[in-house]
Order: C-alpha cells, then sequence, then structure tokens
C-alpha cells in the first residue's frame, strides 16, 4: 500500500482508536519518544467494516474520519499537557490499520499498539491488528495492555537461545534498558535432558554443547552490560520458555522477544513463545530478526 502521510525516519508511531488500551498505548509512545529524543506521530486509521455484522450499525467512512479527528486531538492535548518537549503530531487515514501501521515501520524507529481492540468492533474483526502489526513490521514494535505503567520498575526482560542468541533483539533490549535506567534478566529456558543408560553417550555431548551454548551467552551478556554501563544477569531456567519470560517480568517489567516474521498468518509468524507472552504480558517489545540471524 501507500503511505498517505510522511513518517519522520526514527519516529515513535502509535495506533489510537479510543480504546483504553490504546490510550495508554499513546502515553508509552510520548514517554518513549522522550526518552529517545525523537518526534511521536499518533495514526488513527478509519476502517470501515459495518457490513455484514449482525447488531453492528453501519459507519460511513466520513463519520469515522470525523470521530478520529476528535480523538486524535484529544490525543495530541494530552501529550503536549504531559511532554512539553516532544515534538507531535496526528495523521488521520483511511485503509486497513495492521497494513498502515506496517508500512510506517519502514521509517519508524518503533510503532507502539495497544494490546486490545479497537473501535466499536473490538475483539470481533480488528483485535488481531497488535498482532498482525507484530507479526510483520519492519522494525521493532511494543504492544501494551491498559494497566501497563510508561514506567516499568523492573529490569527489562528479554528472551534468548543459547544456541542462536539474536544480537539484534538483545541490543535493543539493553538499550531500552539504558534509556530506561534499569538492568536487563537475559532468559534463557530449556528443557533438561531427560535421559536413558542407552543414551548417555549422546546425552552427554548434547550436556557439553549446552554447556558451551551457555556459557557463551553468558560472555555476550557480560560484554553488552559492559558496553551499556548497566547491571545484567543471565538465567538458564527448567521451564517453558513462555512461562520463564512471564515468571521472570511479573507486572513490573518490559519484556523483549524476537520474531522472525517470515509466514504470513500473524500466530505463526510470531511464533508460540512470543504469542504466549504477548497475549499474558503486560509490556512486550517484538524485534525483527533478520533472516540471516
Amino acid at each position: 500500500m501507500v503511505m498517505k502521510f510522511n513518517v519522520p525516519v526514527g519516529a515513535v508511531v502509535v495506533g489510537t482508536d479510543g480504546s483504553a488500551s490504546s490510550r495508554r498505548a499513546v502515553e508509552w509512545a510520548a514517554a518513549e519518544a522522550a526518552q529517545r529524543g525523537v518526534p511521536a506521530l499518533i495514526v488513527y486509521v478509519a476502517e470501515w467494516a459495518g457490513m455484514g455484522f449482525p447488531g453492528v450499525q453501519p459507519v460511513s467512512e466520513r463519520e469515522l474520519l470525523t470521530l478520529g479527528e476528535k480523538l486524535v486531538t484529544k490525543e495530541l492535548a494530552r501529550v503536549r499537557a504531559q511532554f512539553a518537549d516532544v515534538q507531535v503530531r496526528g495523521e488521520l487515514t483511511t485503509g486497513d490499520a495492521s497494513a498502515v501501521l506496517i508500512e510506517a515501520s519502514h521509517r519508524a524507529g518503533l510503532v507502539i499498539v495497544g494490546a486490545r481492540g479497537l473501535g466499536p468492533l473490538a475483539g470481533r474483526l480488528l483485535g488481531a491488528v497488535s498482532q498482525k502489526v507484530a507479526a510483520h513490521a519492519a522494525g521493532p514494535v511494543m504492544v501494551v495492555r491498559e494497566e501497563a505503567p510508561t514506567e516499568m520498575p523492573g529490569p527489562v526482560v528479554v528472551g534468548a537461545d543459547p544456541a542462536d542468541p539474536a544480537v539484534e533483539v538483545l541490543r535493543f533490549a539493553f538499550e531500552e534498558a539504558r534509556r530506561r535506567g534499569v538492568g536487563v534478566v537475559v532468559v534463557a529456558a530449556v528443557r533438561q535432558f531427560r535421559t536413558t543408560l542407552r543414551s548417555d553417550l549422546a546425552a552427554a555431548e548434547n550436556l557439553d554443547r549446552a554447556e558451551q551454548d551457555r556459557q557463551q551467552l553468558t560472555d555476550l551478556v557480560t560484554h553488552l552490560a559492559a558496553e551499556h554501563e548497566i547491571h545484567a544477569e543471565a538465567q538458564y531456567p527448567d521451564a517453558r520458555p513462555a512461562d520463564a519470560l512471564l515468571t521472570a517480568a511479573g507486572a513490573e517489567s518490559l519484556i523483549v522477544v524476537g520474531s522472525r516474521g517470515r509466514a504470513s498468518v500473524a500466530e505463526v509468524a510470531l511464533g508460540s513463545v512470543t504469542t504466549a507472552v504477548i497475549s499474558r504480558a503486560m509490556a512486550v517489545a517484538v524485534v525483527r530478526v533478520p533472516p540471516s540471524s
């Protein structure tokens, strides 16, 4: 699709629709823009979708744009009152909300969306917008819940695979932590090998390899901590990755995960771990991992 407005390079772009989670997303966008020293762009997409849904009153595109103008004006005033130093503007457009935000991600430094539902059809038609954007955006995407405070006091929690750590994801987590003035917890959850006598030799080789991978990841974490001048630690729990990340984060930490974004279906593109984390966490940053990683 062709963008109908200009996105400043490196800007923080946030989608809004008047829902509680999107209002929180706007607050996160303003805070992120302030921390990064970049502009913020509030985007409302008039997505006409009333036809074919029993019980849903059809709404014209003009009515949606009028509603959007009021919402964006209100959000702009709110941001300017709380973040006077942030350059912020609003944009209204028509089309598919997820497609607009995905296109914006090619120039944006970060895209932020609410974890739930957009507008009068929330949860019915547009509830998948955040998932689609997180799965297919060209750059990092944050998905935040209504309850997520902009200042989360806990360390940034980031998932990693000891055998194949995505450095792009780790660097994003460390940079985010440095801006927030918190530490980093790298969670590399791997279920322990369950062996039998027949597989002792193979198990020993696997364990040796796993130990080497863990040591290399620990060394990388130590290097990144020194580079960013923040505290960091690596944890290797015997647990399911999603459960381990959610446990480490609790309600006070941003979680950072990677996505290779190769499939056309959002759930597949994100992967089971990332999908599970997004569905349960307070705030999640999804970072695109290049195909070569």
